[in-house]
């Protein structure tokens, strides 16, 4: 046989794959080219394709070429509606395929409902596509899966013609059900794997299907539900078995498939060598066309590529990756985001990554380098739609180096010329290439961190408890040295900034713990708890007034939250200084304070004024008096509520406790009060007393030796305040 004669036979077998006439004629014009000879003589072997003949009267092989297993004559065609075969009538042609027609047909018999029914074509009466009929028929029947069009009777008509009757799939082709629908990625992905999962199971039951494409997966709705229905197993390949008792000769020159979804194995025309990964390959191609609303090959540029040039794309070119795809298209981006319900940019970003090396280890021109079953790509799929890391991984630098030197073997042989160290920058700037394209695995290295911050956190939190053991002990400098390795360890968590405050504070070292109070306000640790009484007054004792307005802020917002409050330290620590307090929380803590005392005293909540008294005066001993610091918190919470005769009852009550041994606390507050009503001479005699007590402070009468350090801080911060009140007059 001459080469001429192979490429009218590859062109030929090609054309009579076109369903419709003028993508036949489309075809014939992109492979003949100027070449008339050529197109004539194809032009004769589809005139006697199209001819009629008795069924498997020309068996291919008999005569010199193909002409001699075609049929010379051309009857009319034959009208089909309307026809009987056995229980089934035919309705409508819905469908014609390279050497079938597709039928509605009505079954009468044994129960009354609407099936579809292929049939061979009048006059295609070869032996070979008689075989590849029945091994259709064959195929589907063999399968049972609930995506995989289900067959329900087979036989053969009066006039010889395989038929097979199969489930009638109302549809329409995944890509456009889900344009449709305005599908977004993660449905589209959904709908994907039940595409696999029929692949899987033809697969497993020793068929390859060979031509999978968006019209040969169907979509419905049952009960508002998306279903796939995956049909037409007309150019179907057995697995290590015949279908049929027939011999289906494939032909050695032939190109069985649809270019835009065929594997470059189908490209190299040997259908000796195709398995079940020339299907995972086309599944990658129809997953690619559902992410990014086109094939990776522009359709066009194929369309007008001759027969060898379009074979040497699908066998040689790489495709470029869906996202960067997405930017090359030929409609606007927007208008593609918009029938998956999102942004160009968002859709971009979704499809970057997991989804990019799924697609293109499917779309591999290696075959060991794809998925090894439908099953295994549908697994990744699954793994990225739960935010799991996924199997594929982008190919090694040698494996690109391997694909380049295929396409270009004569420079290959040019560079081997050039000097070893030009080769190995060669190599050096293709790896650099490969790697700046990889992206890192940002789930792993953010496992990685966490663990990183927990084992630091542990450290910081055992370093925190030794120097806590050596304060307790007594061994300040140990103290000091670990407090200060817990705060290198972790200085980006609040903990040890706060233990070493606090440790600093019981050593009066203001200044030092006022910074790590600070710091600790800017990691945003929480300040309603014990570790924080009597921080404000050390913020503006001294003059750490951003962190303390950051502080009165934080301590606001939590009065106006919904959670309860149950400390009277922490009211004090709100009302301590002067601060831009909201009204609403200065009520607030008002409210806790007079419903604990009045609790206490036995009186019912919300009525404001002085406890029961005896006939002398005296408080009622109805309860047990509440402690001398919530009366005397309770007259700071009067005072900053502008509320001076309740303030001055409180905190007088307060200082009427001899055994408490703050006592002189109260001082300062009342003479604010009573400056504030113009109690002058009370106002100067409650100023003195304070005065006095910060002199005795660093004297060993220091009356606030054995009370909390804060006490020290308030009585100076509270004394500071009355004395520029009274400056003020």
């Amino acid at each position: 046989m001459t080469m001429k004669h192979v490429t009218e036979r590859a062109i030929f077998l090609q054309a009579i794959e076109e369903d419709r006439p003028e993508d036949r004629e489309a075809y014939l014009k992109s492979a003949c080219g100027d070449d008339e000879r050529l197109r004539a003589a194809v032009d004769a072997l589809l005139a006697g394709h199209d001819a009629p003949a008795k069924l498997l009267d020309n068996p291919i092989g008999r005569g010199p070429g193909l002409d001699a297993s075609l049929p010379p004559a051309s009857p009319s065609r034959c009208d089909h509606v309307g026809m009987t075969i056995g229980p089934y009538q035919l309705m409508e042609q819905i469908g014609e395929g390279g050497f079938g027609l597709v039928f509605v047909a009505q079954q009468q018999r044994p129960v009354r409902r609407k099936v579809a029914l292929k049939i061979v074509k009048p006059g295609m009466g070869s032996k070979e596509v008689i075989a590849r009929f029945e091994a259709e028929r064959q195929a589907v029947a063999m399968m049972d899966h609930p995506h995989i069009a289900q067959v329900f009777d087979a036989g053969v008509t009066d006039d010889g013609r395989p038929f097979f009757v199969m489930e009638l799939v109302r549809g329409v082709p995944i890509t456009e059900f889900c344009d449709n629908h305005k599908l977004d990625v993660q449905a589209r992905l959904k709908l994907f794997c039940d595409v696999c999962s029929a692949v899987h199971h033809a697969h497993q039951k020793g068929v390859i299907h060979r031509d999978i494409k968006p019209s040969n997966v169907m979509v419905t709705l049952h009960d508002d539900r998306p279903v796939v229905k995956v049909i037409d197993f007309g150019v179907a390949k057995a697995i290590g078995q015949n279908l049929t008792d027939k011999t289906i000769y494939t032909r050695f020159f032939s190109m069985v498939g649809t270019p835009l979804y065929m594997s470059p194995e189908q490209a190299e025309m040997s259908g000796l060598d195709v398995d079940t990964r020339s299907d995972i390959y086309s599944l990658g191609v129809l997953m690619y066309e559902l992410l990014v609303g086109d094939t990776p090959f522009d359709r066009t540029r194929l369309d007008s590529a001759g027969y060898d040039e379009l074979r040497r794309i699908i066998r040689e070119e790489e495709p470029p990756k869906p996202s960067t795809r997405l930017s090359t298209l030929g409609v606007e981006p927007s208008t593609v985001a918009a029938t998956r319900q999102t942004s160009p940019h968002r859709l971009s970003t979704s499809v970057r990554g997991d989804l990019d090396w799924i697609v293109m280890k499917a779309l591999a021109k290696d075959r060991n380098r794809r998925y090894e079953s439908a099953a295994a790509m549908s697994d990744d799929v699954q793994r990225h739609l739960m935010q799991q890391p996924i199997e594929a991984r982008p190919p090694t630098w040698s494996y690109q180096l391997s694909r380049f030197a295929v396409r270009n073997r004569v420079a290959l042989v040019t560079i081997s010329l050039v000097s070893l160290s030009m080769i190995v920058a060669t190599g050096v700037s293709l790896w650099q290439m490969r790697e700046a394209m990889e992206e890192r695995d940002q789930k792993n290295r953010a496992l990685q961190e966490i663990e990183q911050f927990a084992a630091k956190v542990t450290l910081a939190n055992s370093l925190i408890a030794s120097a806590q053991t050596h304060a307790t002990s007594g061994q300040t400098e140990a103290a000091i040295a670990d407090f200060d390795r817990a705060v290198a360890q972790q200085p980006s968590y609040y903990l040890p900034w706060v233990a070493r405050a606090q440790f600093r504070t019981r050593m009066q070292q203001w200044e030092q713990a006022a910074d790590d109070y600070s710091k600790a306000i800017a990691l945003d640790a929480p300040v309603d708890t014990p570790q924080w009484w009597g921080t404000s007054s050390l913020l503006r004792l001294t003059g750490r007034e951003q962190a303390f307005a950051d502080l009165v802020q934080r301590l606001d917002q939590r009065v106006q939250s919904e959670q309860p409050i149950r400390d009277w330290e922490f009211v004090r620590n709100c009302v301590t200084c002067p601060s831009d307090l909201s009204a609403e929380s200065l009520a607030t803590l008002d409210d806790f304070a007079e419903y604990w005392l009045a609790e206490h005293q036995g009186r019912r909540p919300g009525g404001r004024g002085r406890p029961p008294r005896d006939r002398l005066g005296r408080p009622s001993q109805i309860a047990p008096p509440p402690p001398p610091v919530c009366r005397y918190i309770m007259g700071l919470v009067c005072y900053r509520a502008a509320q001076y005769e309740d303030a001055i009852y409180y905190l007088e009550y307060a200082a009427e406790d001899r055994h408490w041994p703050a006592v002189c606390l109260t001082d300062a507050p009342l003479a604010l009060c009573y400056q504030a009503i113009g109690r002058e001479q009370a106002a100067r005699q409650a100023l003195q007393r304070s005065r006095e007590t910060i002199e005795r402070l660093d004297t060993e009468l220091n009356p606030l030796a054995d009370s909390p350090w804060f006490d020290e801080v308030e009585l100076r911060v509270l004394y500071r305040e009355a004395q520029q009140s009274a400056a003020s007059r």
